[in-house]
């Protein structure tokens, strides 16, 4: 079933050449897409593309790491190039597994995980806390307010109904990712960009498993409510219209909350330069 998520099979030469640095990982999860640079500098960051947001969505968030941070982004499965492996159930246990994988690969890292990523942090904080340096949550919201967030995306559950969901991604997954970046950005100046990323990466047969990750994850059990063994940071949009009825200062025990007033859904990615800033800080102080 996740794989009626995808239209097709990715190319994967032109997933590669779409820009710099790219490569694909082996996980348990699939083939990972992957893009590296930056320097050997104070920080080294691991950051992960929410859909349909894809690594694409990267070039503005980029340059003003290059310089300063050693980075890395990659497309969890079921995103952009990164096709899930048969048998790939979009449960958080499997975006764990696959994930920590990844950070394997490049190393301790300061993880950026937004959105239901967040929850994946987490999992890896506590799980194998000496592969986390910090955890910054971009728009993750507490457990409780993901399921209110989920009702107010899809209040007829059509994405949450196994075959009907996958199905509606497949033949609507371009109109369903411009309706999100409508509902979710902070100004129409950012809708155009961002939905001509994701076609970019629909071009190439990219993924946008929208339903099957709505499904493998409400049959998972709540995040234990303790605090973190590594620093945290939840970073909130409040301009983000599917999030108004979600609290941040709930979101994770112990996690410092960021407000960018000006942003909506993706505060790093429609604010870079603040973004970057405020997380060179904050990792300077703790």
């Amino acid at each position: 079933m996740p794989h009626l998520g995808q239209a097709g099979r990715v190319d994967e030469a032109r997933a590669l050449a779409s820009r710099p640095g790219l490569s694909f990982v082996e996980t348990s999860g699939g083939r990972i897409r992957m893009r590296r640079g930056g320097s050997t500098g104070e920080l080294s960051v691991l950051m992960a593309a929410d859909g349909p947001n894809v690594i694409e969505h990267y070039d503005r968030l980029i340059p003003p790491l290059e310089a300063r941070v050693d980075w890395a982004v990659f497309e969890p499965p079921g995103t952009g190039a990164s096709a899930p492996a048969r048998g790939f159930d979009f449960t958080i246990d499997a975006f764990t597994q696959s994930c920590t994988e990844v950070l394997e690969t490049v190393g301790p890292r300061t993880l950026v995980f937004p959105c239901y990523l967040g929850f994946v942090g987490q999992r890896i904080a506590r799980s194998r806390p000496e592969l986390v340096r910090g955890l910054v949550m971009p728009q993750t919201p507490s457990w409780s307010d993901m399921q209110r967030w989920a009702d107010t995306v899809d209040p007829k559950r059509l994405l949450r109904t196994p075959v009907i969901g996958q199905l509606m991604l497949v033949l609507r997954r371009r109109d369903v990712a411009a309706t999100w970046y409508r509902m979710s950005t902070s100004d129409p100046s950012f809708r155009a960009p961002f939905t001509e990323a994701a076609n970019e990466a629909f071009a190439f047969g990219g993924c946008f498993c929208l339903a099957s990750l709505m499904q493998g994850y409400q049959r998972g059990p709540a995040p234990p409510s303790t605090e973190l063994p590594v620093p945290a940071a939840v970073v909130w949009g409040p301009r983000d219209r599917t999030h108004r009825q979600s609290d941040p200062a709930q979101s994770v025990r112990g996690a410092k909350v960021v407000t960018m007033a000006e942003c909506g859904h993706s505060p790093e990615l429609e604010d870079p330069e603040r973004f970057v800033d405020w997380l060179l800080r904050w990792h300077r102080k703790r």
